[in-house]
């Protein structure tokens, strides 16, 4: 397979699966009464405890401006909170409360009510082989990346 081929597939493979998934979690994450753009915001905390505004931007794909709009909401929901960086107050720092915090379990819970039947069906091979090629997949990508950045610093 060349690589046009090897990249048409894989950009049709990784739309249709993220179309997927977003679908499923849309349907969930709106009976939470948050956007899918606030989960995510959500779900970056969770892996990283505390970001900046300009952190949480690049991890959610979104403009500074937005995801500082996205975090003012969440505040008001209680999900987060706003703090300045007492080093530098032009920093402003973002954390997950209890409540962004339960949230997300509740979430979790449900997607895993819905999914899990469905999953159940499913040998732990079959896990380990889609988890073996993502992971293949990922490491390809990143070379591909490191590749591309350091073409770029020439």
């Amino acid at each position: 397979m060349d690589i046009i081929e090897f990249n048409h597939q894989i950009w049709e493979l990784v739309r249709s699966i993220l179309y997927g998934i977003e679908g499923i979690m849309r349907v969930v994450v709106d009976g939470f009464g948050i956007t899918m753009a606030q989960m995510r915001v959500l779900a970056e905390l969770k892996h990283s405890r505390e970001c900046t505004i300009g952190e949480l931007a690049d991890a959610t794909g979104s403009a500074p401006g937005n995801a500082s709009a996205m975090c003012k909401t969440l505040e008001n929901k209680g999900m987060v909170t706003r703090t300045r960086n007492p080093a530098d107050e032009r920093i402003v720092l973002v954390a997950l409360t209890n409540e962004g915090k339960n949230l997300l379990q509740n979430v979790e819970h449900e997607l895993s009510s819905k999914c899990d039947p469905l999953l159940a069906e499913f040998s732990d091979e079959d896990f380990a082989e889609i988890v073996k090629g993502m992971t293949k997949l990922n490491d390809i990508v990143s070379r591909m990346q490191s590749s591309f950045n350091a073409s770029l610093r020439r």
